[in-house]
């Protein structure tokens, strides 16, 4: 773990534990962290890798010292996971990506909790399409941004050469079952050297982002190989939203 004063510059605190897979369902490592803070607790979701596949795992913690495993949150398979910043209607929700190559596709689903650990009431929200830039696989990004317009999300997309970039879409702020606005064409996507060259070249890759008023910081991997920051305006991203493009 990492911790910064202003956002750009990180340091390894002393006395903190490493976060590692523990346990069968963890076997293979654990990776993807998204991080949300609802009501005083930091809620952890992970994608946890094994033998009996690849699916949601969930972390709480108050002081990033102790942790509370909340076990397989969503089995295989399954990633992406997101969850909202607060309680709608009294509900927990969350993004979620289920894979399916043979019937339907990697798509974003929404899933609703009582108590945020036990969670249904699973609905499809984003496809892939056709000929686009995300018309392989959408997965969310960190959890959504709540405006006065609706739910923010920001999400990634890749194509058939597995060229990763990211867009963003608009839930309704009382039921965010609702999608009413979606980018066409990308927000971000790889131009930099080291964003086309690495590991995995042509991918950024976010989970995790800082909000302060207008300024939208997207923490992102680029090329899987370097962690990288960029600076977004809210109302910018907004006012590219297509809203006869929504799914």
């Amino acid at each position: 773990m990492v911790c910064s004063d202003d956002g750009i510059h990180f340091h390894q605190p002393e006395g903190y534990p490493l976060l590692q897979g523990e346990g069968e369902d963890e076997a293979f490592g654990i990776e993807d962290c998204r991080v949300v803070l609802i009501e005083g607790t930091y809620h952890l979701t992970f994608t946890a890798v094994s033998g009996h596949g690849v699916g949601v795992g969930m972390r709480t913690t108050k002081d990033w010292k102790t942790f509370e495993k909340q076990g397989m949150m969503i089995p295989p398979h399954n990633k992406d996971c997101a969850i909202f910043e607060e309680r709608i209607n009294g509900k927990y929700y969350a993004l979620h990506r289920p894979s399916s190559v043979s019937l339907g596709g990697n798509y974003i689903w929404l899933a609703e909790s009582p108590d945020g650990i036990h969670w249904g009431n699973h609905k499809c929200l984003i496809k892939t399409r056709k000929n686009k830039w995300d018309s392989k696989r959408v997965g969310a990004g960190a959890a959504p941004i709540k405006t006065a317009e609706g739910w923010l999300e920001i999400y990634h997309g890749a194509n058939a050469d597995h060229q990763y970039c990211l867009g963003a879409f608009l839930m309704d702020l009382n039921d965010p079952s609702k999608v009413i606005a979606q980018t066409d064409e990308p927000i971000m996507q790889p131009e930099a050297d080291y964003e086309l060259s690495g590991f995995f070249g042509h991918v950024v890759f976010t989970n995790g982002h800082l909000v302060n008023g207008d300024e939208l910081t997207i923490y992102y991997g680029a090329a899987d190989e370097f962690v990288c920051a960029a600076k977004f305006s809210i109302q910018h991203i907004l006012a590219h939203l297509k809203y006869n493009h929504a799914t």
